[in-house]
């Protein structure tokens, strides 16, 4: 089929998807003679699809002499056929497309602005920047606003020496967009234009800034980003932090850190100690360790994650060194990382905490114990149910509570009598918890005891267990003396069993 007959056919058509389905399969036949009547058809067409559709056959075969018709489709009425020819020209690159495409950014609410810049793009890249140069001064603040991305995709030099210039503007989103583009094209050298940024009015440009430095590592930002440490502004801190750390994934030395880390200014030290983690220093190990003893708590949690990212699931000698500290803080938070990162064979030295003078010591090292899956030292903690010091048995049996299971359950059974009116009470709760108690005597005995708190103990146990068995023996204790205890045996008849007046 000839030109002619195409024509002839096309022009009797009259659904739009035929006419697409036709525009589709003329490739081989089109001229430039054929140029005339697309553009007359384009003109008259009142369906957007066929429109786009002869943009495409057009700038496809007859890209040398398709722009002007491709321009014109630039203010289409349909959003299709400008986007086919918003693409078309970024394939041609002709250099008339360059200011009818920066003059459509200037619309705020552009639905296509990423495809026309992608365009603009293409044809920047021939080599010649002066058409976008001069259209920054002659545009809208959307156009200029978009100006500093294009040239930051372009990446050549000539794009580059122009951000340069822009960085001064007055309009703050220009600046940021400006930054943004430089970050991936800036060489070492001028670093110092984004270092002055550091102190830009803007909190989005100096936060771009910010990120620009780390990405340009260079080492002349490690002064200003450091003083940033001490910022009011967390993201501020933050995104310094992160740049610094891959500023100094270069170096070899840490001095500088290791000031900020002993800052008198409270939020610039706790920034370092976030960093000296990030970068996992070991030689910060001792100074993490000596952290621990700091009266700001969030300075002890600070240390105890920096040491947990710098020891690598293994514990550090100086952290085992750590538990026989003075300080009970130090041995707490080491008691704690051993829990986090020890092996079988530096348990031992956490069961020796539980001999701790200091209570907060044993609980870390029971809630550390606790949390590590080989279970095989409960026979060493059944042992320690035999000292004379009343700290360690305490610590024995809060740690098998936390413990639970039928190895705890058989060790703890006997010594609900003991003489402890604390380790009594606290077997008799946690026994309730268990589902296979059958023997609710030693409980019953229990709400005969002397001290009330047994006997409180005694009725929440049985509530737990749920043994109807039980509900007599708790009647009987709704006339004790203490108020609390008739109370909590109230509760647990109720709990039991909501009927339990006609059950008696």
């Amino acid at each position: 089929m000839g030109f002619q007959e195409f024509k002839i056919d096309y022009l009797k058509t009259t659904i739009p998807e035929n006419k697409v389905s036709k525009l589709k399969t003329i490739g081989s036949i089109i001229d430039k003679d054929s140029l005339s009547f697309f553009a007359t058809q384009y003109k008259n067409e009142s369906d957007g699809k066929v429109r786009a559709a002869i943009i495409n056959v057009v700038s496809k075969n007859l890209p040398e002499i398709s722009a002007p018709l491709l321009i014109k489709a630039l203010t289409d009425n349909f959003l299709i056929s400008r986007k086919s020819a918003v693409l078309a020209l970024g394939k041609i690159k002709p250099l008339s497309a360059l200011k009818p495409l920066l003059n459509m950014l200037s619309n705020p609410s552009l639905e296509i602005r990423e495809d026309v810049i992608r365009s603009i793009v293409n044809i920047g890249k021939l080599g010649d920047i002066s058409g976008i140069s001069i259209h920054f001064d002659a545009g809208n603040i959307h156009v200029k606003r978009s100006v500093p991305i294009i040239l930051g995709r372009i990446q050549s030099e000539d794009s580059t020496n122009y951000l340069k210039e822009l960085l001064h503007k007055s309009d703050p989103e220009v600046r940021l967009n400006t930054v943004k583009a430089l970050e991936k094209v800036i060489q070492l050298k001028d670093a110092r234009i984004i270092i002055n940024l550091l102190e830009d009015v803007d909190n989005d440009v100096k936060k771009a800034s910010i990120k620009a430095l780390g990405v340009i590592k260079s080492k002349r930002a490690i002064g200003p980003l450091l003083k940033l440490l001490k910022n009011k502004d967390e993201d501020i801190r933050n995104l310094s932090v992160q740049s610094l750390k891959q500023i100094f994934g270069l170096l070899d030395s840490y001095e500088k850190i290791y000031e900020s880390a002993n800052s008198r200014n409270m939020i610039e030290r706790k920034e370092a100690i976030k960093l000296l983690g990030l970068i996992k220093d070991q030689k910060s190990i001792d100074y993490m360790i000596k952290s621990f003893k700091s009266s700001d708590n969030k300075i002890r949690k600070l240390a105890y994650n920096s040491l947990i990212q710098i020891s690598n699931d293994r514990v550090p000698i100086q952290v085992l060194e750590g538990l026989n500290s003075k300080e009970w803080k130090i041995r707490s938070f080491c008691a704690k990382l051993v829990g986090k990162l020890g092996n079988e064979q530096e348990i031992s030295i956490l069961l020796t905490l539980l001999s701790d003078p200091d209570n907060r010591v044993r609980d870390i090292a029971i809630e550390a114990l606790s949390k590590i899956s080989n279970q095989t030292y409960i026979n060493e903690v059944k042992t320690l149910l035999d000292s004379t010091n009343w700290k360690t048995k305490r610590a024995a049996v809060k740690l098998l509570i936390k413990l639970g299971g039928e190895d705890s359950l058989e060790v703890l059974l006997p010594l609900i009598n003991d003489d402890d009116i604390y380790i009594k009470s606290w077997i008799a709760l946690a026994l309730g918890k268990f589902e296979n108690i059958s023997d609710i005597t030693p409980f019953i005995e229990m709400l005969k005891d002397g001290d009330p708190k047994i006997r409180i103990a005694s009725a929440k146990a049985l509530s737990q267990i749920g043994n109807k068995e039980a509900l007599e023996p708790l009647a009987r204790s709704l006339w004790d003396d203490d108020w609390s205890v008739r109370k909590e045996v109230e509760n647990a008849l109720n709990k039991i069993d909501s009927d339990w007046l006609k059950s008696l």
